[in-house]
């Protein structure tokens, strides 16, 4: 899949199984899928651009950085990043951890071909819709760092869904000067209006951010 900008979705396959990486390979190419083989959690940090999305088929059993570890990294350098953990080891544990810190989906190996072929083109989908959806917060989070701290208390009460007498009474200020706020929040975050800021902020999940870095 391909973005608005034309950044493809890469998918790398991170196995320190040679063997095993060089038939994941030919499975994927022979679905039009092209690769990217590492053969370690570090040969993978090294190549890897947090600014594009992509598709992880990863190994949960490597030395130095396990996969569970890697995921754990990339929950934090790019958390739009799709995973399918593949693992020779049937551990039930491990399947339910990986999935809630954020996995797509874990495959136990011998894995079923036409499973994993199905699994990784959703995950391209995935990906890509991940990628988007964490520019576009982001961006928000950028244009709401542009906002006084007085702005920013109103926008969170707009997002509450109070009207501007309300917030007015709230903050000890006049309906006038809310206004007057709105419309810089407004104007600083190039929202088309207020309504689609809070909707585009509450669907990307960015939360307000207050004083000393605390969100509101």
């Amino acid at each position: 899949m391909t973005l608005p900008d034309g950044a493809p979705a890469e998918v790398y396959v991170i196995d320190d199984d040679p063997e095993l990486c060089e038939s994941v390979a030919w499975l994927l190419d022979s679905a039009g899928i092209s690769c990217t083989i590492c053969h370690s959690a570090d040969e993978f940090l090294a190549q890897f651009d947090p600014g594009r999305p992509a598709c992880l088929i990863l190994d949960v059993r490597m030395p130095r950085m396990s996969g569970p570890r890697l995921q754990e990294k990339l929950n934090q350098l790019a958390p739009h990043v799709a995973i399918i953990f593949v693992s020779a080891h049937g551990d039930i544990n491990m399947s339910v951890s990986t999935m809630k810190a954020g996995a797509q989906d874990f495959l136990e190996k011998p894995y079923d071909p036409q499973r994993l072929i199905d699994a990784v083109q959703l995950g391209v989908e995935n990906a890509a819709q991940r990628f988007e959806g964490y520019r576009r917060s982001r961006g928000l989070a950028a244009k709401l760092a542009l906002l006084t701290p007085r702005e920013r208390e109103v926008l969170a009460l707009v997002i509450e869904g109070l009207p501007s007498q309300n917030i007015s009474r709230r903050l000890g200020m006049s309906v006038k000067t809310v206004d007057v706020h709105r419309t810089r929040i407004k104007t600083k975050t190039d929202a088309d209006s207020i309504g689609t800021l809070v909707r585009d902020l509450l669907r990307y999940d960015v939360a307000v951010p207050g004083e000393n870095g605390v969100t509101i």
